[in-house]
């Protein structure tokens, strides 16, 4: 039977919101204006593994084509930090890398600052960005609407835009779809977003569609950059619990930019962070007015009691959560653990730091330089990523831990960029993810706080997480969501290898290549399949 797949955190329609958002009557009037329309790629880029802005990682044909049946869709109004002081007008690769080598070296920029005018965001659209009239809030509800348009809706066929189109650049279009269908046409295709849990286990079990949970990236989406009162946030979380259409999973309550509610952890490479002002509010804690709204948003009163009248459970995603701010919802998450109110902690798209504390992690905040890693050399020690004490509340509350398929995040540093162009085991591959998933599962099985039961029940808490559309550089050989399977067969190939060393007891309860296979299958759909049906809203 065919592998199936899933992604705890991606944004697939990104790209065709950005390009048409602005031009929505033209787009409609051509019959574009839909999530299923592919934004032709730059194909090069996806050969060479460049970063994923000038090609599309997972959008919705890609996902249709490669067997992706679960997918947690990220809604995602771009950080005005981000084009801020942008000249619109720089498309051209010759000068994205000449500023970027310039003013930031060669990583910052070219990850962090340019990349909207890099994958050619219309200059209305990046207008609209830089005007006082961007709304967060109002963006938000745009994408909502944009996103849940044709669910349910089965397609015969979907369209596809090139930007800027002229002659030629249409001709290479069309020639490359058919050279590559699977990255450009998806037929008899649909995506459906549950509207409680009985259509989400209808849906799930129907594999003739796409299966799509609603997220939030950043609480900064309700506007909370422009609101007068607390009220007027608290208000829009009941808006969206009462009255969307569909309701959202979780929200990724922190993102790059201070929010005026939580701290943010350090995310920019290179000295992005100081001329996109990421220093604001960054790795701190709390504010007063974000407790309210973090106990809000997962249905708590002031007193941290369950209260219907604030609605559903939405739970928190606290990736990009700074390690400050991890220290204090964890303590509210522990205090309803122990009154049998199990808050189930998300870490969506992330890799495996080596740190063991978040009290580490805060005390080594100033030694996050570019390549800045763990004693062994092998893991991202920024506090942007999971330390041991958060893999233990994430076991011990029955949590998902998406992996990343960022190399940054998941460790590959400058030198091993180096020595990859000689050695012939490359560390931008699969072992970059294998590591990263072996590092979440000894620090389970090392903790003499979780029980043997605990222990193993790690590797239920295991899943996709890559971020794809996020702009990021994704590990070599998966650039897109078409090489999910083979990664999963070089997963299987891997983990099969290193379970027969006597010295790996975390690995001892895989006794055959079909116990690897299984679990591999877990990874790739079933593990987040059985989270979502567990805890998704009645």
């Amino acid at each position: 039977m065919k592998r199936k797949f899933s992604d705890l955190h991606c944004h697939n329609h990104m790209r065709a919101h950005f390009q048409m958002q602005e031009k929505q009557k033209k787009f409609t009037r051509k019959g574009e204006f839909s999530p299923w329309t592919v934004i032709a790629s730059n194909s090069k880029a996806i050969e060479d593994g460049k970063m994923g802005a000038s090609y599309s990682q997972i959008d919705l044909v890609k996902c249709w084509n490669a067997n992706l049946r679960l997918t947690f869709n990220s809604l995602y109004p771009l950080e005005r930090e981000f084009v801020q002081g942008m000249d619109p007008k720089i498309k051209e690769d010759k000068w994205y890398h000449f500023l970027a080598s310039v003013l930031l070296g060669d990583k910052g920029l070219r990850r962090d600052l340019l990349q909207t005018a890099y994958m050619r965001i219309p200059d209305k659209v990046v207008d609209y960005f830089q005007s006082p009239d961007y709304d967060y809030w109002e963006s938000l509800t745009r994408e909502k609407n944009f996103v849940i348009k044709d669910s349910g809706i089965r397609i015969p066929k979907n369209e596809m835009h090139v930007p800027g189109a002229i002659l030629g650049e249409r001709k290479a279009a069309e020639k490359r779809a058919k050279e590559d269908p699977a990255s450009y046409v998806a037929e008899n295709a649909c995506y459906r977003i549950p509207k409680n849990r009985a259509e989400l286990q209808t849906s799930l079990a129907d594999d003739t569609e796409i299966t799509m949970i609603l997220t939030i990236e950043g609480a900064h989406a309700l506007g909370t950059d422009r609101v007068k009162t607390v009220q007027d946030i608290s208000d829009r979380v009941q808006f969206i619990k009462k009255m969307w259409e569909v309701p959202v999973f979780f929200i990724t309550f922190a993102h790059h930019f201070d929010n005026r509610l939580c701290g943010h952890a350090h995310s920019i490479p290179g000295m992005g962070k100081i001329l996109m002002k990421q220093r604001p509010h960054m790795n701190e804690g709390f504010r007063r007015n974000g407790h309210r709204i973090l106990r809000e948003i997962l249905g708590l009163n002031l007193a941290g009691e369950p209260d219907s009248s604030l609605g559903y459970r939405i739970l928190i995603d606290v990736k990009h959560m700074a390690a400050r701010s991890r220290v204090e919802y964890y303590d509210l998450v522990k205090m309803r653990l122990a009154k049998g109110d199990r808050i189930p902690v998300i870490a969506s798209h992330c890799g495996y730091s080596g740190i063991k504390t978040l009290q580490d992690h805060i005390t080594f905040e100033k030694k996050e330089k570019d390549d800045y890693t763990d004693p062994s050399g092998k893991f991202n020690a920024w506090n942007i990523n999971l330390c041991d004490e958060d893999i233990e509340v994430i076991v011990k509350t029955r949590g998902l831990i998406g992996l990343s398929f960022d190399q940054r995040i998941l460790g590959l540093t400058s030198d091993d960029i180096k020595k990859d162009k000689t050695r012939e085991k490359k560390r931008n591959s699969i072992q970059l993810i294998w590591e990263n998933l072996e590092g979440f599962v000894k620090s389970a099985y090392s903790n003499p706080n979780l029980s043997a039961a605990e222990k193993t029940s790690i590797w239920k808490c295991l899943t996709i997480g890559t971020d794809f559309e996020g702009l990021i550089d994704p590990v070599n050989p998966f650039p897109t969501v078409l090489s999910f399977d083979s990664m999963a067969n070089q997963l299987v190939e891997v983990i099969d290898l290193a379970r027969k060393d006597p010295k790996a007891t975390h690995l001892a309860h895989f006794k055959s290549s079909a116990d690897v296979e299984k679990w591999v299958d877990d990874f790739c759909f079933g593990n987040a399949e059985a989270f979502v049906l567990e805890n998704y809203p009645e």
